[in-house]
């Protein structure tokens, strides 16, 4: 019989994260079908003219993994100045970005120095799902590098933010289904009540065959494409589940002691509660 498990896991401690329970989240995921990513990448841009005149514009993007950032461009479309969390500001160039990880960042720019007033301009909004709302409840140190953040917005409704060497470098959503990132050689999964599980290697190279993939426990994971969004499917020994779609962020499978992460450039990562090794999935064909 195929059966789609909603009940959370029981609290698991593994070694350089903090305890979990991720809960299973099958048949509201299967329900999402592909499509353009759009605003489900947690990112908006708009072009603007610059003060400097002669044709020289102003990209402004929002991105909820990264923060606010700002590139003036010359006529020809040539990037001259960028701002952005790393330098938020450039008198030099005259800009600036005012709450650069704010949830309402706003550009700043002007054309000479010194008492010259800044015309200020909003950035693009971020869609509700890919904006910081909640208050932090604790802080996870996950190596050496990198924290995570976690944020309660309620009791069911949880966000992260990572930070590597200080800078943020992804934004976690995590609202009636887990959310995760992947971002270097690390994976973080994040449930709706809090709860984390993180660990490092145990993924495909990125742009990934198409295909079947098996996991250390045996469970197979089919990898698709359509509409050039990214699909995985988990088979586990309860059955075969509905194709999930990463239309933009990474969307987490799961069953029983079997957790999977596809992330939207078709990257698989894995976890199995029972090894205390990860491994990366083994490639089986088309």
């Amino acid at each position: 019989m195929r059966t789609a498990l909603r009940t959370a896991l029981a609290t698991v401690a593994l070694v350089g994260t903090a305890t979990a329970s991720i809960v299973s989240a099958h048949a509201a995921s299967a329900a999402t079908s592909p499509g353009p990513a759009g605003s489900s990448a947690c990112v908006a841009a708009t072009t603007i003219p610059s003060v400097f005149g002669g044709g020289m514009k102003v990209r402004l993007v929002s991105s909820a993994d990264h923060g606010a950032s700002a590139t003036l461009l010359d006529a020809k479309g040539h990037a001259v100045a960028t701002v952005n969390q790393s330098r938020p500001t450039d008198l030099a160039d005259g800009l600036k970005i005012t709450g650069v990880l704010s949830a309402k960042p706003v550009f700043g720019q002007r054309s000479q120095g010194g008492t010259t007033p800044w015309q200020s301009t909003p950035f693009p909004a971020l869609t509700a799902d890919c904006t910081l709302h909640g208050t932090l409840s604790r802080t996870l140190r996950l190596d050496a590098r990198t924290t995570a953040q976690i944020f309660k917005v309620s009791a069911d409704h949880h966000q992260a933010r990572v930070f590597q060497d200080g800078k943020l470098v992804r934004f976690l959503d995590a609202h009636s289904l887990a959310g995760a990132a992947l971002f270097g050689n690390r994976t973080l999964v994040l449930d709706p009540v809090g709860g984390t599980v993180s660990w490092t290697g145990a993924e495909t190279a990125v742009s990934p065959r198409l295909g079947r993939y098996k996991l250390a426990n045996g469970a197979i994971v089919k990898l698709v494409q359509r509409n050039g969004v990214y699909g995985a499917q988990l088979t586990t020994s309860h059955g075969t589940f509905p194709v999930s779609y990463a239309k933009g962020r990474p969307v987490v499978l799961q069953d029983n002691v079997t957790l999977v992460v596809l992330g939207a450039d078709g990257t698989l990562s894995n976890h199995i509660y029972s090894k205390s090794v990860q491994k990366t999935p083994v490639y089986l064909g088309a």
